[in-house]
């Protein structure tokens, strides 16, 4: 469960919290992620999990970035996922161009927790049909 407004996740075994951590979320805030550099909101799985992976933005309204070794790279919709960032600690305000920033120790342990598992000596899993749900919300 991720809140924009609160910048907030809250990770959940049914209905018992049993992880919360601040994120920060994108520029855009609440606006259009068509338009500006908003998170998307809605109900996705996780789908794709990278230990790290290169992550890079090529974007003619702002600028381009290509960040290397990105950690615990869990992607839910198109290019939007949930990952560690090392380059900041800004966590609990918006900053990000669209994806979901934790800081480096929250997004092990949130990898760790999640579906698709990745098996012990991997570096990632894909699953399409199954993986753990991602609620964000205002």
């Amino acid at each position: 469960d991720v809140s924009i407004k609160q910048q907030l996740l809250v990770a959940y075994e049914g209905t018992r919290p049993v992880y919360a951590t601040l994120v920060s979320t994108g520029r855009g805030e609440l606006g259009d992620p068509e338009e500006t550099h908003a998170t998307v909101r809605g109900t996705y799985m996780i789908h794709a999990k990278h230990l790290s992976t290169t992550m890079d933005g090529d974007d003619e309204a702002a600028e381009a970035f290509e960040l290397h070794d990105v950690p615990y790279v869990q992607y839910f919709y198109k290019g939007y996922a949930l990952h560690g960032a090392y380059w900041h600690d800004d966590f609990g305000k918006v900053r990000s161009p669209g994806c979901i920033h934790l800081a480096p120790a929250d997004a092990a342990w949130l990898f760790d927790w999640t579906d698709p598992i990745v098996p012990e000596g991997w570096h990632g899993a894909l699953n399409l049909r199954a993986g753990t749900l991602v609620y964000i919300h205002p």
